[in-house]
């Protein structure tokens, strides 16, 4: 009688080991997804801090193409410059190609160099005191010629667009 009850346990061993064997390949498994799925974000995040860097770098590139100007009779809507209200869409992509927009400097590990647009927005008369203390000029006088600058980088591949957009004032 000893002898049949060691017969019947032999097959409870098997098909407990391979029970385990089973938890421990799911386990394997999801382990392994959620490592793929963190190193694609990781990737995606880094493309979209590129973009960021990209766009950024495009209006600092603008802004130094605004110091340098005296008047706005450049502004006719050609070569990235445009009118009070004459902007393109800057959500469609041919914005982004030739000379509806300007290319700004090269950043590294970004495969095209961002681009920007400038509109020139209007003046507006003397400065409020808040104003007065950006500009660094307290005496009231003077007007201030703004414009809205957008700027379009790409991260290290081009489906990670970032746009920024900000407003510079200056005086002429």
């Amino acid at each position: 009688m000893n002898h049949s009850i060691h017969a019947k346990q032999h097959g409870s061993v098997l098909i407990v080991s391979l029970m385990i064997l089973l938890v421990l390949t799911l386990i394997g498994v999801t382990a392994m997804g959620v490592s793929t799925l963190e190193e694609k974000m990781a990737g995606n995040s880094r493309d979209q801090a590129l973009g960021f860097q990209a766009a950024e770098a495009a209006l600092r590139d603008a802004e130094t193409l605004l110091n340098g100007i005296a008047t706005t009779g450049a502004f006719n809507n050609t070569n990235g410059l445009y009118a009070t209200g004459q902007a393109p869409d800057i959500f469609a992509n041919a914005t982004w190609t030739g000379s509806a927009s300007r290319t700004g400097t090269a950043v590294p590990n970004v495969p095209n160099p961002p681009r920007f647009i400038v509109e020139f927005v209007g003046v507006t008369g003397r400065p409020t005191p808040m104003l007065e203390s950006g500009y660094g000029d307290s005496s009231g006088g003077g007007q201030i010629t703004n414009f809205r600058i957008t700027a379009r980088g790409t991260g290290g591949t081009d489906s990670a667009t970032v746009l920024l957009q900000e407003y510079y004032g200056m005086r002429l």
